[in-house]
């Protein structure tokens, strides 16, 4: 009896596209899911292949997702690495 396929991936790992800006998330997703991310946006889930990610220009990162995800795992941020010159 097949029990169905089974993928495993790390939700550390998903990023993501709002508006041009990849973001991280506050918890795991399924697809059709309602989600929030760090920063505070909620949006539904849907799943594309990696290979159309660039489709629309590159994302680049939610500023204050990475901010928020700095502070809690005590990584320094931008401009304490840069030497508070950004």
């Amino acid at each position: 009896m097949n029990a169905g396929a089974v993928i495993y991936m790390d939700p550390q790992a998903i990023h993501p596209v709002i508006n041009g800006e990849w973001h991280r998330l506050a918890g795991v997703l399924e697809p059709g899911q309602e989600f929030t991310t760090l920063c505070g946006i909620s949006d539904t889930a849907t799943f594309l292949p990696f290979s159309e990610r660039r489709t629309r220009g590159s994302p680049k990162q939610c500023e204050g997702c990475d901010v928020i995800y700095r502070r809690d795992n005590g990584i320094p941020l931008l401009h304490d690495r840069l030497g508070r010159r950004a």
